[in-house]
């Protein structure tokens, strides 16, 4: 069978206008997804990471095999489920279909990171398992995993890793709001930080609205506190990739589309509001090619999605509404919290207030890119 690196190239192709993964052949036959199934029994693996449902491990395929092509698994990591007590395994399978059958379709199958459901043993599981370092009660059993394109850090690339959040803003949060909704949870969180005694100076949080704002100034002072160790070039490079991939105009767009005004307590089980929220919470990959090893530095920049998740609106409901509440009900939206010292924010929608009526008062992370010294 092909090495995982052609299968990734070939599911990060567009799919035929008006088609979803149904239309088409699928990449791999069943006896290819054997083979894989195989081919991973017989392979070692490292630990990678974990966060608090998923754990992710890199594949060492088996050396001196003859049947194995090299670097089968290059570039590639494998995704498992943890079991944690209290908390709702994922199920890989309705994952792997609501990708394909939903997020695929409406956002493209070019825009996201490519992965294929497989199955590990027992054996696979134990092995997984042995080389985890957590306490926290979890375990990986046998069943369903996700291989999936590696979009992290490699020598050649500068990668970046961020969540565009809510691109536009909540349509149940008030007409007179000054921070929108995603500026509103991070200025609540941050107050948390600080109650809990958290000596650090906490970090402004970094506004999406301002990634899609029509003055590209704005969109750039945005990339400079997502990307600040890159350079200048390098952050004009990304804005320009941003702009002609479309994907964070077709994110927004879509959450605007599934959530028009009350879902969330009118009908959270709707379908086009559960894509909305998924892509409220996914993660955006970049890789910028560099002049480093035998990467071209002209190649072109990517830009994928992941963690496009279904949620469980049953379970997550009543946390959404609560959210929801307590932004409204007690000034996070309006910036009128009863926290001393305030919160800082550095919100677009007080940015847009400030230029639309000549105020001075501009956000402190804006102030370089649109009043620079003379």
């Amino acid at each position: 069978m092909k090495p995982l690196p052609a299968i990734w190239n070939e599911l990060s192709k567009p799919l035929p206008r008006g088609s979803s993964a149904d239309d088409i052949p699928p990449v791999i036959t069943p006896d290819d997804r054997e083979e894989l199934v195989g081919i991973i029994e017989r392979s070692d693996f490292g630990y990678l990471a974990e966060g608090r449902a998923n754990v992710l491990f890199v594949i060492k395929e088996p050396p001196n095999d003859p049947a194995i092509r090299k670097a089968m698994f290059k570039g590639t990591l494998l995704r498992v489920a943890k079991a944690t007590p209290g908390v709702t395994p994922c199920d890989y399978e309705t994952l792997q279909d609501f990708q394909e059958k939903s997020v695929e379709a409406e956002v493209g199958r070019e825009h996201l990171v490519p992965q294929l459901l497989v199955k590990i043993s027992q054996h696979v599981a134990d092995a997984l398992n042995a080389k985890r370092n957590r306490n926290d009660g979890s375990v990986i059993h046998a069943g369903y995993a996700m291989l999936m394109e590696d979009v992290g850090p490699a020598p050649g690339f500068r990668v970046l890793e961020f969540k565009p959040k809510w691109l536009a803003q909540s349509p149940l949060a008030p007409p007179d709001a000054t921070r929108c909704r995603t500026c509103a949870r991070e200025a609540f969180r941050n107050s948390q930080r600080a109650a809990q005694g958290h000596r650090k100076a906490l970090p402004i949080p970094v506004c999406p609205l301002g990634l899609l704002h029509d003055d590209r100034r704005v969109r750039l002072a945005s990339i400079d506190r997502l990307a600040p160790r890159w350079s200048e070039r390098e952050r004009e490079r990304l804005a320009d990739a941003l702009a002609a991939s479309g994907v964070l105009e077709r994110l927004r767009d879509l959450q605007l589309r599934g959530d028009r005004g009350d879902a969330l307590f009118a009908d959270p089980s709707d379908a086009g509001f559960g894509l909305a929220m998924t892509l409220r919470d996914c993660s955006c990959y970049v890789r910028m090619p560099t002049a480093e090893g035998n990467v071209v530095a002209a190649a072109p920049v990517v830009i994928k999605l992941a963690d496009v998740d279904k949620k469980n609106w049953r379970e997550k409901q009543t946390y959404w509404r609560d959210s929801h509440r307590n932004l409204a009900d007690n000034g996070w939206y309006r910036g009128e919290e009863k926290v001393d010292p305030p919160v800082e924010t550095a919100c677009v929608l007080r940015l847009d207030y400030c230029l639309a009526r000549g105020i001075d008062d501009i956000p402190a992370p804006f102030r370089a890119r649109l009043c620079p010294p003379p």
